[in-house]
């Protein structure tokens, strides 16, 4: 590449009638410095060039780093879900299950209410009729007693009458 320097120290061979020195040196003066003045900005534009590159490769590994951790949360966000997912539906079983536990114990319970039940009508059927009995012999009884005084009276009764009519 060619440099400021080398142009400001570049020498023509002389020539028999060749081009005025002076016009060749002025105008190669102007060319070094407005050459130079280019090489520098293009210096310059070349660092800046690096600096933006260097800003630019800083940038793409953050963007890759944040789309790595947004796909990382993504997954772990999808993970949570089937994993509450999966606790929901076990929670739901593990209810479902306690449920119907709870309503077997509650027939066997209901079942054997009932047995009670049915066991508790038939002792008081039973003691009714026992009462029953008792009631109707205690009557049969008492009428039994009744008839036997009244006849006893009324044998008795006839010996008053006839000690009535034997002491008349």
């Amino acid at each position: 590449m060619l440099t400021p320097m080398d142009i400001h120290n570049k020498e023509f061979k002389r020539g028999f009638r060749g081009y005025s020195e002076e016009d060749v040196d002025a105008f190669m003066e102007d060319i070094a410095g407005d050459y130079e003045k280019v090489f520098r900005e293009n210096c310059e534009l070349k660092e800046q060039n690096e600096k933006i590159q260097d800003k630019l490769n800083q940038y793409e590994k953050m963007e890759k780093t944040m789309n790595n951790t947004l796909m990382l949360a993504q997954q772990t966000a999808d993970n949570a879900k089937v994993t509450a997912q999966k606790e929901a539906d076990l929670i739901l079983q593990e209810a479902n299950n306690k449920s119907k536990q709870m309503m077997d114990e509650t027939l066997l319970n209901l079942q054997k209410s009932r047995q009670e039940l049915d066991k508790l009508t038939a002792q008081i059927r039973a003691f009714r009729e026992k009462c029953r009995a008792i009631l109707s012999s205690q009557l049969r009884l008492l009428d039994d007693m009744t008839l036997e005084g009244k006849n006893k009276e009324e044998v008795s009764g006839d010996s008053a009458e006839k000690d009535k009519d034997h002491n008349r």
